[in-house]
Formats: C-alpha cells, sequence, structure tokens
C-alpha cells in the first residue's frame, strides 16, 4: 500500500515549494498541528470477544420469568448465533449488553429502555490486539455506578475467573470508574491506542452562518472509538447513512479508508481542519478589526474630553494638598506662646493683688490717721494684720473698737491718748498721702499689665484654636490621598482606553503561511489518499456485487463507491444510480455487509488486517427477506467466520438459524424461547 508513495523529504519540499516557506516552517506547522508525513506502517487490529457474562434481576415480564438471572456465555473467533423461537426473548438485550461494554456507551441502536433496568452486572472478556482485557460494568437504579478494566498475561487467566471475580493469578487492575462518561473515556482511550486508532476530525459549517470568501463559520466535531464502532456494530435495516450516525465531512468513506489502511487519511483530514479552524480565526479577528472601527468613530472624542476633565480635575487635587508638618508647628508654637502668657497672667495677677492690698492698707492707714485719736496715737506704732502671738487674723470689728473705744485692735488694752503735735500730724499725714498715692499708682499700673496680658491671652487662645482647626482639618490626608488615587487612576484609566479606542480599527497584521502550509499540505495529502482510495474502491466494487447479490439483493448490475460516501447502486436497467438510501431496508442491510466484509477481503488480499474483524449484527431478518435469501444470508455470515477468520455475532428468531448453525455456536435459552 506504500509502493509508489513519495518519501517524507519529497513531501516536505512539495509542501514547501507549494506554500512558498521554508522546509523548517513546515516541520513546524505541522508538528504543532499533529500532522505526519511519515509514511504509514501496516496495521494488524484485531478485536476478539471470548466471554460475555450478565446478571441481574427480570421484573415487569408478562410471562412468568420474573426473578433473578445470570448468564454467562462463552465467544470466540467464528460465527455465533444468538437465537430464539419468539420475539422478546432477550436477544437484543444481550446484544445491548455485549456492545455497551465494548463500544464504551450505550448503542441506541440496541438499547431496550423496558429492560435494561433489569441488569445489574456486565462483563466482557476480549482480547484487543493481543492484549487480554475485561470490561465490567456495575448497575444500579440509576445506571453505571462502576466500570473496572482489568488485564492479564493470557486470555484463560481472565476467562477463568467466575463471575464478578476481579482477582487471580496474572490478573491486574488497570483502572476503575464511577459514572457512564467516565466508562465512554476509559474505553475509548483504550481501544483507540491498542488498535492504532486517530480521531476524526470533521468541519461542520453552521447552518445559517454568512458566507465569508466561500467560506462560513462552523465548529470541529471530533469522531472517536464509538464512531468507529459503527464499523463493527452495523446499523439496523432502517438507517439511511451507509456506515455512522451522520454523513457530514463523508465520514462513512473515512471509515473505509482507515479500515483499508489508506495512507494519510487522518493526517490529511487534520490539516484541513487545523487550515480551516485557522482562516475562520483570520476572519474573526478582521471582523472584529472592522466592528472596532466602527467602535472608535463613536467612542474617541467622549474619551479625549472626559480624559481633558480627568486631568483638570487631578491638578485641582493635586494643589490642594495638605501641609500637615507646618501646622502642627503652629499649634506647637501657639501652645508654647499660650502656656507663656498664662504664666505671666498668674504673675501679673499676683502682683495687683499685692498692690491693692498694699493700697487698701495704705487707705486705711490714712482714714485712721485722719479720723481717730487712736489713731493718732498709734501713728507711728505698728499695724499689724495678725496677732504676733497666735497669728489671728485682726478684724474690722476690732479696728472700730480701737477707734470708738480707745483699745488696742491687737490686745484690747485700753489706749492713753495723748496729745499730737498739729505740725507732727500734718507731716504724718503728708507722708501717708504719699504712700497711697504711690500704693493707688502700683495698683493701676499691675491692673493694666493684667488686662494687656488678658489681651493677649485672649489673642493668643484665638490663634491656638485656629491652629488646633488648621492641623485638624489638614489630618484629612487621608481622604486627600484617596482623592488622589481616584482622580491619578480615573486618569491613568482613561489614558488606556483612549489608547486602546485608538487602536481599534487597525488593520491586523496576518501572517498566513501557516495557512498555507496546512492548506498545501491538505492538497497533497488528500490527493494521495484520494488516489490509493480509486484503486482499492476499483477492487471493492465487484466484491460487493458479487456478495450482494450471494446475500440476495436482486438486479444488482454495478456499484461504484466514491470518495463522497456514495454507493452508485445500478439496479436493473436503470439508467441512473440508486442512492443508498432510496433502497429498500433489506438491500441496504445486505448491501451494508457486502461492503463491509468486501472491505476485510480486499484489505487482505493487500496484507491489510486494519479493520478488528469483529461483526456485530442485530435481527438481520426482520426486513422483508424470502426465506431462500434469509438462509442465504445466515450461511454467508457463518461462512465469514468459518472461512474468513472473522468474529460474527448475530441476533435473530429467523427459522433458518437452526438449520445454518451448528448447535454449539447458537446462544440459546434452556427452551430455545427466553435466553434468560
Amino acid at each position: 500500500m506504500t509502493d509508489g508513495l513519495p518519501s517524507e523529504s519529497d513531501l516536505l519540499t512539495s509542501i514547501a515549494s507549494e506554500a512558498e516557506v521554508s522546509e523548517d516552517v513546515v516541520r513546524d506547522v505541522l508538528a504543532e498541528t499533529d500532522v505526519s508525513l511519515t509514511r504509514p506502517l501496516p496495521a494488524h487490529r484485531r478485536l476478539v470477544a471470548h466471554r460475555l457474562y450478565v446478571s441481574g434481576v427480570k421484573s415487569g415480564t408478562e410471562n412468568g420469568t420474573d426473578g433473578p438471572f445470570e448468564r454467562d456465555i462463552p465467544l470466540g473467533p467464528g460465527a455465533w448465533a444468538v437465537a430464539s423461537r419468539n420475539n422478546s426473548a432477550g436477544k437484543s438485550s444481550l446484544m445491548w449488553a455485549l456492545t455497551w461494554a465494548l463500544r464504551g456507551d450505550q448503542d441506541e441502536l440496541y438499547l431496550r429502555t423496558d429492560t435494561r433496568r433489569w441488569f445489574r452486572y456486565i462483563r466482557v472478556d476480549a482480547e484487543v490486539s493481543g492484549v487480554p482485557v475485561s470490561f465490567r460494568i456495575r448497575q444500579d437504579e440509576h445506571g453505571l455506578c462502576e466500570g473496572v478494566l482489568l488485564t492479564a498475561d493470557v486470555i484463560g487467566q481472565l476467562t477463568d475467573l467466575g463471575g464478578e471475580s476481579q482477582s487471580g493469578p496474572g490478573v491486574r487492575l488497570v483502572e476503575t470508574v464511577e459514572s457512564p462518561d467516565a466508562y465512554t473515556a476509559m474505553v475509548g482511550r483504550f481501544m483507540m491506542q491498542r488498535l492504532g486508532l486517530r480521531p476524526l476530525q470533521l468541519f461542520s459549517s453552521d447552518a445559517g452562518a454568512p458566507e465569508e470568501g466561500g467560506e462560513r463559520d462552523g465548529t470541529i466535531q471530533v469522531h472517536g472509538w464509538p464512531a468507529y464502532f459503527s464499523v463493527i456494530a452495523l446499523a439496523s435495516a432502517s438507517d439511511s447513512i451507509l456506515f455512522g450516525r451522520t454523513a457530514i465531512g463523508q465520514l462513512p468513506t473515512r471509515f473505509i479508508q482507515v479500515f483499508l489502511d489508506v495512507p494519510f487519511t487522518t493526517d490529511w483530514m487534520t490539516a484541513d481542519i487545523s487550515m480551516k479552524d485557522s482562516r475562520q480565526t483570520t476572519r474573526h479577528v478582521i471582523r472584529r478589526s472592522k466592528a472596532d472601527a466602527a467602535v472608535r468613530e463613536q467612542r474617541w472624542q467622549p474619551l479625549q474630553e472626559e480624559l481633558a476633565k480627568a486631568k483638570t480635575r487631578l491638578e485641582q487635587v493635586r494643589s490642594a494638598r495638605p501641609d500637615l508638618p507646618a501646622r502642627i508647628a503652629a499649634v506647637e508654637d501657639t501652645s508654647r506662646a499660650l502656656l507663656l502668657l498664662k504664666t505671666r497672667l498668674g504673675r501679673a495677677k499676683a502682683t495687683a493683688e499685692e498692690a491693692r492690698q498694699a493700697r487698701i492698707h495704705d487707705d486705711r492707714a490714712m482714714r485712721r490717721a485722719s479720723e481717730s485719736a487712736a489713731a493718732r496715737s498709734l501713728f507711728a506704732a505698728l499695724d499689724p494684720h495678725a496677732c504676733p502671738r497666735c497669728e489671728t487674723s485682726i478684724n474690722d470689728e476690732r479696728r472700730g473698737w480701737e477707734d470708738n473705744h480707745q483699745r488696742c485692735a491687737v490686745c484690747a488694752s485700753p489706749l492713753q491718748v495723748d496729745s499730737v503735735d498739729e505740725d507732727e500730724r500734718q507731716a504724718v499725714l503728708g507722708g501717708l498721702r504719699k504712700q497711697l498715692a504711690a500704693s493707688q499708682e502700683a495698683e493701676r499700673v499691675a491692673k493694666a499689665a493684667v488686662a494687656g496680658i488678658e489681651r493677649q491671652l485672649g489673642q493668643a487662645q484665638t490663634a491656638a484654636g485656629s491652629a488646633v482647626a488648621a492641623a485638624e482639618q489638614e489630618q484629612g490626608q487621608a481622604a486627600y490621598l484617596a482623592q488622589l488615587r481616584d482622580a491619578e487612576a480615573n486618569v491613568a484609566r482613561l489614558t488606556g482606553a483612549l489608547e486602546v479606542v485608538s487602536q481599534l480599527g487597525q488593520t491586523p497584521t496576518v501572517d498566513d503561511a501557516a495557512e498555507r502550509v496546512l492548506a498545501a499540505a491538505a492538497a497533497i495529502l488528500k490527493d494521495l489518499a484520494s488516489s490509493t482510495t480509486r484503486d482499492l474502491f476499483t477492487e471493492l466494487n465487484q466484491q460487493i456485487v458479487t456478495l450482494a447479490r450471494e446475500l440476495g439483493v436482486k438486479n444488482l448490475r454495478s456499484v461504484k463507491l466514491d470518495l463522497a460516501g456514495r454507493v452508485n447502486a445500478m439496479k436493473s436497467d436503470n439508467t441512473r444510480p440508486t442512492p443508498f438510501s432510496k433502497l429498500s431496508p433489506g438491500e441496504r442491510l445486505r448491501l451494508r455487509i457486502a461492503v463491509i466484509v468486501s472491505l476485510i477481503r480486499v484489505g487482505r488480499q493487500h496484507g491489510i488486517h486494519s479493520h478488528p474483524g469483529l461483526l456485530v449484527i442485530d435481527s438481520p431478518a426482520d426486513v422483508e427477506i424470502v426465506e431462500g435469501d434469509m438462509k442465504i444470508l445466515l450461511e454467508q455470515l457463518r461462512s465469514l467466520g468459518d472461512n474468513e477468520g472473522l468474529q460474527v455475532v448475530i441476533a435473530t428468531m429467523h427459522e433458518a438459524v437452526w438449520d445454518v448453525f451448528p448447535g454449539e455456536r447458537l446462544i440459546v435459552g434452556p427452551d430455545q424461547q427466553h435466553l434468560f
């Protein structure tokens, strides 16, 4: 299959030349997108089911078969028929269990919602490309609750395990999962790896998406192991698609190419998908650029004006920056001045009080000297304010007694009032007047000093209060800083927004080198794959016609598979081919079987063992196949197992199965009615 294919070096040179880039660029782009130019090695895929074990509890039946059940079915290479003589005997349920374990998720083709709940444990022992494995599923009322993958050195170590047992000589646990999705992923990973399959990626255009340059936006669809399984478990007769659930991207043809080992099938598909995805990204960039240009026109001027206002506001905030240290210094200065003035005021008041007391004393002395003989007699004597003995104050009453009754205000003794010389008395009075005038002046000066200091103190208190108020106001620096941060952040935000808006709509620089490389690689590799496919299809077409006729397809003159996945069946004297979907259900089923079997036969003629070699077909007699044709179909299916080395598992209630299949190849119930 690889004879005549260009070498990796030749392909590298051709792609680089077509894309007008260096070979290093080609290597980098293809490595990044996982596209290989290496000639593929022949695949040898093999999938054989050796044992199917199920157990559970039947309920709600109308035939009296409710209750626990357990069924252990040995399998192996060759043809097997799950058979019964009546319908609703459990055939499709067993096929559902087999395919679920091997496919990873439940196939709607075999799903029976009314019987699914009966099953509690499903087990399939198999060999996958020579690796012994056991797939285990445990169900509860909600569905799968545990999935287990076991392996061993030889398949016998697994098949020797009883029922639900998971341990034995050579048996090893690979993985355990606890949800349906996790089980699907586990089986998919294992099967794809062991069978050497790569996911098939298709680009599906979105319905209603506008067309740009002949292309529309879409999404990448990835088809993994469940999709490949459609070439193992064949669709029912009512299905109008050759293989799989969709014909988008010519998927049926891709399955055929993969299982014919057509070189570069997945590589050209990957390159094509990567190229389309890259072009879509480029369209999105250009589309966004145009939208951004419109936004720029609408938003630039308002942003510019808003930025100017924000800058003005920032300058205003900065100019009002508080000077807290100076305010604190002012408070300290005024506080010191206030303290000094209070000290001075205290001293001045003390001095004024002393002056007042002196003036009062002088005034009293003057009056006494002027008014009483007692005073005159004591004029030159001492005038104590308190008793020199006990320090008791001499009050005004005692002094009155002294003046009126001539008794000493200190000791109350009678005074000896002598006559006084008038000149001497006048001289004494003159001295007293001078002393009184001096004390009065001293009191006036002291009071004036107190008043002056009090005025200064009032001014100082006002200044101190103002300084404290100013300092308290300046202590709002945190609020100022918050305002400053807000103003600066607003300017920065608007500056950034203006820069972004200014760049909106600028024509992006698109380097399409990668797109050119991928486009060139896709075209060159697709051409190689298509050329090989056409050669193989020429051989396939005749094989399909021969086998389809043997399977009972009447009046079939020819088929012509094409790269679009069309069968192009020519029947009778028709001048135009009949589409696969227009064939009868029975013809579709038989033609589908003919295509897959011919694919395997032609492949093996070329040394290709790419198909896993397992076919599962449910109820092939449920369509309009006449008695003789059904026997021929069953004989052909048995021959595929006996002579082609395939494993074929069918389910049928057709009477011919009892004649065609030997007893050891029939999977039946004890009464040939109910399988469990």
